[in-house]
C-alpha cells in the first residue's frame, strides 16, 4: 500500500514553519520561498500536513490508549491511582493534554503555510492542484474539530505563525463559530478531492472521507454542547446519505477480515468499507519511524516477546466492561462478540520457552481484553515489542449506515425505511440469522441504534464522544459504572475499575486548557469547572 509517511517525514518535521502551535517556538524553520519549486516539493508539504494525526499523541497512541479509554464500554486494566487521563484523574498541566493541542496547532500552522503557497508551485494538472488544496483545507478543519469538541472555545488563526512574537496573545473563539468554519471549509473541499476509487491509499483524503466526517460534525452539533437539534440532523443525514448513494462502498462481508486488513495493512478494493484510516509504516526495526502502537496497547495480553513464532507483545491495557458483554446477548451475535472480546490471553514461561494461550473462564468476564486489533495477523518479521504497522480506522462504512440511521430518526421524529434498512445492513453483517428490526418507536429505535454503534464501533475512539453529545457521559461513567462493578459478575480482583467514578463530573465534558498555553497566552482563560 502507497504510504503517506516515510522517511520525507523527518525533513518535513523541520520544514514547515515549525513553531510548537501556539508556544510558537520554531524549530529549524525553512522559509516557503525557497521550497515550493515543483509538484514533489508540494506533496511533501502535504505529507507534512497528514503527519500529526500519526503522532503518539494523537491517532499513533493517545487516542485509543488515553483519550478514548474513559467510556462505558471498557477499562484501563491496571489498579493505577496517579493523576492520568484513564482516570478522569487529571489536571491542566497532564502531559497528554499539552501534547495533543500542541499537535493540533502544528497540524494547522502546516496547513496554512501550505494554502498560502500551493499557489506558487506549477502544477501539469491543475485536478491534482485542487485536490492537495482540498486534501489541505479538510485537514486544518479537522483538527479544529478535534480541537473544539475537546476543548470548546479554541484560539483561531487561519494564518501561519513564522515567528515567537506573532500573534502571541490570541482570546478564544466560541466552539459555535469554529463549526461553522469546520463545516464550510469541509464542504469546499469536497469538489476538490478525489473519489475513493480513484486513490491507492486510504490514508488519503477522499469525497467520502470528507462526506462521511461531515456527518459526524454534524451529529456533533446536533447533541451537546451546541444542541442545534434539526438542523444539524438534517445536515448530517445529507451528508451520510451522500456516502452511501455514490456507490463506492459497501460492508465487507466478513467482519473480522475488516480488523484484519488494517493488521495487515491491505487496501480493500472490493468492498472499500475503510473510509479513512491512519497508515503506518514497519515497527521502527526496519528503518521506518512511522510506527504507531496500536495492538500492542491495547490489543490481547502477551509477555512473549522473543520466540520467533510469537503472536506478538501486548500489554492488554485495555479491558471489557459488562455493560459490552451484556451488549452481545444475542447469540447470533458470536462472530463480534469473541473478537472484540478476547476469551485468551497468552504466557511465556522464561525458564521453559514454553508460551501457554490461557482461557478465561465465566467468573473472569471482564478479564478479557479488547481484541479487536490482534499483531498476530502483522506481516512485518520479526516483530518489536511495542511499534506496529497496524492502521488506525477513523471513518468505516458501518459508521456511515449507523449516522444515516440515527440522523434519519432524529429528522423524521421516528425511523423511515432507510434507517431500518441502513440498521438492518449493519446487523445482518453480524448476525445473518437474526430477525431484522422493524416497528420501533423513535424512542426505541434511538436506543436500538445506540447500542449498534457500541456492538460495531467499540475500542475504535468515537464511544465517549458519543455520549458526550447524548448527553449521558456523566451518567454512564459514575453510576453507570458503580452498578456494572458492583454486579456479582464483576470479578472482585478487578474492582478498581470504579475508581473513575469517584473522578468524573459534569467539567470532564470539556478538557482542560493546557497550561502550556495558558503560560503563553495571556488572553486565554481555563475552562469553566477546571
Amino acid at each position: 500500500m502507497r504510504k503517506l509517511r516515510n522517511l520525507i517525514v523527518v525533513f518535513i518535521a523541520i520544514l514547515l514553519n515549525a513553531c510548537n502551535t501556539l508556544e510558537l517556538k520554531p524549530e529549524g524553520f525553512i522559509s516557503p520561498e525557497v521550497f515550493y519549486k515543483n509538484e514533489n516539493e508540494a506533496f511533501m508539504a502535504l505529507t507534512g500536513v497528514y503527519n500529526p494525526l500519526a503522532n503518539e499523541s494523537f491517532y499513533g497512541r493517545d487516542w485509543f490508549y488515553a483519550f478514548n479509554i474513559q467510556d462505558d464500554l471498557g477499562y484501563y486494566d491496571r489498579n493505577y491511582t496517579n493523576e492520568e487521563l484513564f482516570l478522569n484523574n487529571f489536571s491542566y498541566t497532564n502531559a497528554r493534554v499539552n501534547n495533543l493541542w500542541k499537535n493540533l496547532y502544528t497540524g494547522i500552522n502546516r496547513a496554512n503555510s501550505f494554502l498560502e503557497n500551493i499557489d506558487r508551485v506549477s502544477f501539469k494538472d491543475d485536478t491534482l492542484k485542487e485536490a492537495y488544496r482540498g486534501e489541505a483545507m479538510f485537514l486544518r478543519a479537522y483538527y479544529y474539530f478535534i480541537l473544539s469538541s475537546m476543548w470548546g472555545d479554541v484560539p483561531f488563526r487561519d494564518k501561519s505563525v513564522q515567528s515567537v512574537s506573532q500573534e502571541s496573545q490570541l482570546a478564544a473563539t466560541s466552539a459555535t463559530d469554529i463549526f461553522s468554519f469546520v463545516v464550510t471549509q469541509m464542504e469546499a473541499a469536497v469538489p476538490k478531492v478525489y473519489d475513493a476509487d480513484k486513490l491507492t491509499a486510504v490514508g488519503r483524503i477522499s469525497k467520502s472521507a470528507i462526506r462521511g466526517i461531515l456527518a459526524r460534525v454534524y451529529l456533533k452539533m446536533a447533541g451537546n454542547p451546541l444542541n442545534l437539534g434539526k438542523p444539524a440532523y438534517e445536515k448530517a443525514l445529507f451528508w451520510a446519505n451522500e456516502v452511501k448513494k455514490s456507490g463506492k462502498h459497501t460492508l465487507n462481508s466478513d467482519y473480522t477480515q475488516v480488523f484484519i486488513n488494517y493488521v495487515k495493512d491491505v487496501t480493500d478494493v472490493t468492498f472499500r468499507e475503510s473510509i479513512w484510516e491512519i497508515e503506518f509504516k514497519g515497527n521502527r526495526l526496519d528503518g521506518h519511524e512511522t510506527a504507531g502502537l496500536l495492538g500492542s496497547y491495547n490489543g490481547i495480553y502477551n509477555n512473549d516477546n522473543v520466540s520467533e513464532d510469537t503472536p506478538g507483545y501486548c500489554y492488554g491495557y485495555l479491558s471489557c466492561t459488562l455493560k459490552l458483554e451484556d451488549l452481545y446477548k444475542l447469540p447470533e451475535d458470536a462472530v463480534r462478540k469473541t473478537w472484540n472480546l478476547a476469551a485468551f490471553r497468552y504466557n511465556y514461561n522464561t525458564t521453559t520457552k514454553v508460551r501457554t494461550k490461557t482461557n478465561w473462564t465465566t467468573a473472569q468476564l471482564v478479564y478479557r481484553n479488547a481484541g479487536k486489533f490482534r499483531r498476530e495477523y502483522e506481516l512485518v518479521s520479526p516483530k518489536a515489542r511495542d511499534y506496529t504497522p497496524i492502521n488506525f480506522p477513523v471513518l468505516r462504512y458501518a459508521d456511515v449506515l449507523l449516522m444515516i440511521a440515527e440522523a434519519d430518526n432524529e429528522v423524521n421524529t421516528a425511523p423511515s425505511a432507510l434507517a431500518y434498512e441502513c440498521l438492518n445492513a449493519v446487523r445482518k453483517r453480524a448476525m445473518p440469522t437474526a430477525v431484522a428490526v422493524a416497528g420501533l418507536t423513535q424512542t426505541t429505535f434511538r436506543q436500538m441504534l445506540r447500542d449498534e454503534r457500541a456492538r460495531e464501533l467499540c475500542f475504535e475512539g468515537e464511544r465517549k464522544n458519543d455520549l458526550i453529545r447524548w448527553g449521558i457521559y456523566v451518567e454512564a461513567m459514575t453510576n453507570g459504572r458503580k452498578t456494572m462493578v458492583a454486579d456479582a459478575r464483576w470479578h472482585v480482583n478487578k474492582r478498581y475499575a470504579s475508581a473513575i467514578a469517584d473522578y468524573t463530573s459534569e467539567r470532564h465534558m470539556l478538557y482542560p486548557i493546557p497550561s502550556s498555553e495558558l503560560a503563553t497566552n495571556q488572553k486565554m482563560k481555563q475552562n469553566p469547572l477546571w
